[in-house]
């Protein structure tokens, strides 16, 4: 072979490794889906989790962190085997949509996110999950993680469970999401000392030829809960644990509330914008700030897919800024780029949330 040829050989290889290297960069993975696993003293076994982590270079105060509820029947990978969360994650970071977060998914069984060890039901996963798990992983993932970082959000039961937190700590979370969550008013106070047959009669009610008003939404019979509010099923302790309740308790006390998210499907077979109507109502009624969206859909998978992505955008939008990490080194002799405020500290030794 001539020096013409070996010339074209070698530029032909070269060229032939860039677009290797570029079609690499090109497919390679933008962020880590990861199963793991956390201790947990309250549950006597460890709490399985599904973690979404962004393959870049992370700011200085760590990525903000989104605990991402499932619904009954479920459990950590409906999200992902369901609701492709990490191509949407992927594609909405992207595309600009929303910043990068962490994303943590963990299986709750059909726990209805409360404490119920004490009556025989699935467990304290409440315990588990409003305390354990945040300090656990974020000790390990989000050091700096505070209020202004932390959102909690969850689909149908998953719902319930993010505004059981959220309400009833409200300090501890920024936002909260609830994508056709499974609510419910409160049981007359008539009916709780004793087992709850369920909800009868209509929902509706008409006044007169022209007007009709819906409500109070009641739950089910006692059996859908699985045991997560005793056997058989204790109407006051169902009561003390919902979302209508907290809520009531923090506006009493005058606390802060979270920033809060609400979508249904208009045509929801489980009837869960009757909740979600109920539960917006009482906001208002109070004048506090709600975002509402009924749309298109039923209590399906294929509204989920869409409406997270509008959920995910409202949870970003409130977190704090994150300080991109500096792209050159600053010599100590330059003045600090940074916004004034000192540079949290890592944390030593035992970390809990703030």
């Amino acid at each position: 072979m001539g020096n013409i040829g070996k010339l074209r050989l070698a530029a032909a290889l070269c060229l032939g490794l860039l677009a290797g290297l570029a079609a690499g960069r090109n497919g390679a993975q933008a962020s880590t889906l990861e199963e793991m696993s956390f201790p947990s003293k309250a549950l006597g076994k460890p709490l399985t989790v599904s973690v979404y982590r962004p393959d870049l270079p992370a700011p200085e105060a760590g990525w903000p962190v989104l605990y991402l509820l499932h619904g009954r029947d479920a459990n950590n990978r409906d999200w992902s085997s369901l609701a492709t969360i990490k191509a949407t994650l992927d594609r909405l970071i992207k595309n600009g949509r929303i910043n990068p977060m962490l994303v943590v998914m963990p299986s709750a069984g059909n726990s209805w996110y409360v404490d119920s060890a004490d009556v025989k039901g699935p467990g304290n996963y409440e315990t588990a999950l409003l305390n354990e798990l945040p300090t656990a992983f974020e000790k390990r993932f989000a050091p700096h993680c505070t209020r202004k970082s932390r959102a909690i959000a969850g689909i149908s039961m998953g719902g319930f469970g993010a505004l059981r937190f959220a309400f009833k700590r409200p300090d501890r979370y920024v936002a909260v999401a609830s994508l056709s969550g499974a609510l419910w008013q409160n049981i007359p106070t008539s009916q709780t000392m004793t087992a709850w047959p369920g909800a009868s009669g209509s929902y509706f009610k008409r006044i007169d030829q022209a007007t009709v008003v819906g409500g109070p939404d009641l739950p089910p019979e006692g059996a859908h809960f699985g045991g997560a509010f005793g056997t058989p099923f204790d109407a006051k302790r169902f009561n003390d644990a919902n979302v209508f309740t907290l809520l009531a308790r923090q506006i009493e006390a005058g606390n802060e509330l979270p920033a809060i998210y609400l979508t249904v499907g208009d045509h929801d077979g489980l009837n869960f914008w009757r909740g979600s109507m109920a539960l917006y109502e009482t906001l208002m009624a109070d004048r506090l700030n709600i975002e509402f969206r009924v749309t298109d859909g039923d209590h399906t998978w294929s509204l989920w897919r869409k409406t997270i992505e509008d959920a995910l955008e409202f949870v970003d939008s409130k977190f704090a800024p994150a300080i991109a990490p500096p792209l050159v080194a600053v010599s100590p002799a330059m003045p600090s780029a940074a916004s004034g405020e000192p540079a949290p500290k890592m944390a030593g030794g035992e970390t809990v949330v703030k």
